[in-house]
């Protein structure tokens, strides 16, 4: 394969033609530039549908919905973590100041960043290797997700606590005062929907 030249290079090699007279130069450069100049002025007008057009329309639907913040949150959590996709658009959509159903405040506030920080952790790869879902980590009951312990995921359950090591079907987390407690992934719990889903509803 021969190495690229540059378009500078090959003027300089090929044989230099006798330059024309200077009253014929003119003619000959002007219809040459406003063509060239026509022709760049479509591409400029026709390239953004093309963009617009390569677009999957669940992506398009996603960036009116949430608006540029929220989408570019959703990418960049997703990109440097490594996290699946749909994880990563659901933590985009909470936000610590609107707590759904009898969520306290700080308590709300708390699990938002115990999202945060196991998505950031190396458990996340580990639970989606194992096959831990959505709901497994970030489910709740639908009228009270602070309330029914029973139907909480294990991201509700951490309480800005240490989770120490996951398996296949437990999580072990030590509290603040070194006690260790083990959680149960529940494989089917009727009712149960997703932290974020409580906000799309309310």
């Amino acid at each position: 394969m021969s190495a690229y030249r540059k378009f500078s290079d090959e003027r300089q090699s090929a044989p230099l033609a006798p330059a024309p007279p200077k009253p014929a130069k003119a003619p000959k450069v002007d219809p040459i530039g406003a063509e060239t100049l026509g022709g760049l002025d479509a591409l400029g007008v026709a390239e953004p549908q093309m963009r617009n057009s390569a677009l999957p329309i669940s992506a398009l639907d996603r960036a009116q919905t949430w608006g540029e913040a929220e989408a570019e949150r959703a990418a960049i959590v997703e990109h440097e973590g490594g996290i699946p996709r749909a994880w990563a658009e659901g933590f985009a959509r909470l936000h610590p100041d609107h707590p759904p159903g009898d969520a306290p405040p700080r308590r709300w506030q708390r699990f938002v960043d115990d999202v945060g920080l196991f998505l950031d952790s190396p458990f996340c790869a580990v639970a989606a290797t194992f096959g831990w879902g959505s709901l497994d980590l970030f489910g709740c009951d639908r009228d009270r997700p602070f309330a029914r312990l029973d139907k909480q995921g294990l991201c509700w359950l951490l309480s800005g606590n240490r989770l120490l090591a996951l398996s296949e079907n437990t999580a072990t987390i030590e509290t603040r005062t070194g006690a260790r407690q083990t959680y149960r992934r529940k494989l089917s719990v009727p009712g149960r929907v997703l932290a974020w889903e409580l906000l799309r509803d309310g």
